[in-house]
């Protein structure tokens, strides 16, 4: 009513109501809920607590497994040792293409392989105790938080292994024939000094000292509020994952992709380079022992089986199946953070190059 005192009054702005406020444009405007929206949500939760249940316990089943190809390396010592005693080897560096730097033979040699099969023996040990039973509590609850090694390490493998599978595929449909080295004509024995010798010499020349070394020097030279124990930058494991860190990862993957050049052909190269960034990975977060077993299950994976003389089990090939479907679940996983990783990357660089960004909001 036009003059009524009271009405003014309720119109009269208090100071709270004086005070600024940001339009309502700029307020985070609440999104509408359904009668869905918490059942959704407790749905979600059930479905990524089943997920990496499931995914725990193939991750387990694939290392228990591996504790067969530990056992076979091991029987097998004392015939590779023997026929060792009357051959020659090479060690390399990749520059990038493998280069021989000094040949090994006789004892020297068999010292050699003593130390491989004794660095893989002592790195399945570690990696086991070091997550049984962080792994164990996964499989059990399924709660959100940071992965086991042996989760890790297992997902990581599973999804490589669904990477290759298609890789392969695809080259084929497209005519491609890649070339692959004649390892069924070679003796078991050789088989295996080789394998073990790529999952432990391969990890010392890529990742110890493409990675590890440089790291080192960095440190040491640029960033002394960085520097960590020397051992650390040997053995690897809980080191930061900044930019420096994986440039490194980055530059160690291809030239660990390239070395796969003359023994096998280009078309191995793009897979050996996207598998360097996981070693590289799993060598800065968890360690070299990791990165280890982590070569040894791609090399290893027949090895019971030929020893066994059971290349065509059902029950492997039932567990391949399961783990592929368990690849594809977690290649799905891990693209998507790498996707977020790079977006989160670039937008902490595009605001810290902002200046009216403010610095109260996350400059550095």
């Amino acid at each position: 009513m036009i003059g009524d005192p009271q009405s003014a009054q309720r119109q009269t702005p208090s100071p709270a109501q004086q005070q600024w406020t940001y339009p309502y444009y700029y307020q985070p405007q609440p999104r509408p809920q359904s009668w869905g929206d918490e059942e959704k949500k407790r749905w979600a939760a059930e479905m990524k607590k089943l997920l990496k249940q499931l995914g725990t316990a193939c991750s387990l089943s694939l290392f228990i497994y591996l504790v067969l190809a530990v056992i076979v390396m091991l029987i097998m010592t004392s015939e590779i040792v023997d026929n060792l005693f009357s051959r020659t080897d090479y060690l390399f560096i990749m520059i990038p293409f493998p280069t021989p730097i000094i040949s090994i033979s006789g004892t020297a040699l068999v010292l050699f392989y003593l130390f491989l099969a004794g660095t893989i023996t002592i790195s399945y040990l570690l990696l086991m105790g070091k997550s049984i039973k962080k792994t164990l509590k996964e499989m059990i609850d399924g709660k959100p938080g940071k992965h086991s090694e042996i989760l890790t390490l297992g997902g990581l493998f599973f999804a490589m292994l669904v990477f290759n599978m298609i890789y392969y595929m695809l080259l084929r449909t497209g005519g491609a024939a890649p070339n692959v080295p004649d390892y069924e004509t070679m003796p078991l024995w050789l088989m295996i000094y080789n394998f073990a010798d790529a999952s432990v010499w391969e990890e010392i020349i890529s990742r110890v000292l493409l990675i590890g070394v440089p790291l080192l020097w960095i440190d040491l030279l640029f960033r002394r509020e960085a520097l960590k124990s020397p051992k650390r930058y040997f053995v690897g494991g809980n080191l930061n994952l900044g930019a420096v860190e994986i440039g490194l990862i980055i530059f160690s993957a291809l030239m660990f992709g390239l070395a796969h050049a003359p023994g096998w052909d280009f078309w191995k190269v793009p897979p050996s380079i996207l598998v360097g960034f996981c070693f590289g990975y799993i060598f800065i977060r968890i360690g070299f022992f990791a990165a280890v077993m982590f070569h040894f299950a791609f090399n290893f994976l027949s090895i019971p089986l030929t020893y066994l003389n059971a290349t065509s089990s059902p029950l492997f090939g039932l567990m391949t199946i399961i783990w592929l479907l368990a690849g594809g679940m977690f290649f799905v996983y891990y693209s998507m953070k790498v996707v977020r990783f790079f977006r989160d990357a670039y937008e902490r660089w595009t605001k810290a190059r902002d200046p009216q960004y403010p610095a109260e909001l996350g400059r550095t």
